[in-house]
């Protein structure tokens, strides 16, 4: 039984040669039952639109089986108005892809939930502020015309930045000095890619939130109210 995952660079499974980056789709595992496998598939920089076009959609079709979960975030991209290879319309192809994708996961008898982008370390008098235009509103939108669920990690990513503040909510993304990474020799002032605690926080806010609906697929994590017991000790060396 598999999740897959949708999505753009937030997302996205790295390996060591970017390290200290992680999307949070490379930790979700952590808050998996362990039944369930994680296919993260997905890539830097892409949108709804160069996600199918490139065929990279096929690709989880191609592999789902009845029974199996999607988990789809997309937005961050879509809003590049600069490249029609990425660029889709809030309120036409973006919707339109989202539904494009649903349709065709059901059709192999999956299950799709939505996410909005989360945000970027974006701050204006003391507020993170949104800076994803309408696409997490769309996606929003869309999810509940159609019933959908979808888990608006935009708000709830910008409501957790604003009560840590600007300044310790730099910990979740890639921002740091030269010399402190080897993949990254050079000094780092990222705020939309996320470090490990980052991703942490990420995957856990997703279960969290997919916890408080009737989605389905909220069987498919632990219960985070209810630590299970952990024999310590077993961990005596």
């Amino acid at each position: 039984m598999k999740i897959f995952m949708m999505g753009d660079s937030t997302m996205k499974y790295n390996n060591i040669y970017s390290y200290p980056q992680f999307g949070w789709g490379q930790v979700l595992h952590l808050f998996t039952k362990n039944e369930w496998i994680i296919e993260d598939h997905a890539e830097n920089g892409r949108s709804t639109k160069s996600f199918i076009d490139e065929g990279r959609f096929d690709v989880i079709l191609n592999r789902l089986q009845a029974g199996d979960y999607v988990i789809c975030q997309f937005g961050h991209n879509d809003e590049k108005k600069q490249d029609p290879t990425r660029y889709t319309d809030p309120y036409g192809v973006y919707q339109k892809n989202l539904l494009y994708f649903a349709e065709e996961v059901e059709k192999k008898g999956g299950h799709i939930v939505y996410a909005t982008s989360i945000t970027r370390h974006k701050f204006e008098n003391g507020v993170c502020i949104n800076s994803h235009l309408e696409y997490p509103q769309a996606m929003l939108d869309f999810a509940k015309k159609h019933n959908y669920t979808c888990i608006d990690l935009n708000q709830l990513t910008m409501d957790l930045y604003t009560r840590l503040g600007e300044e310790e909510s730099k910990k979740f993304h890639m921002i740091f000095p030269a010399n402190t990474y080897a993949a990254h020799p050079e000094a780092k002032d990222d705020h939309s890619h996320l470090v490990f605690e980052g991703a942490l926080m990420i995957a856990e806010t997703f279960v969290r939130a997919l916890a408080k609906t009737n989605d389905p697929m909220k069987d498919c994590f632990l219960d985070l109210q209810n630590k299970e017991p952990i024999d310590e000790k077993m961990l005596i060396d």
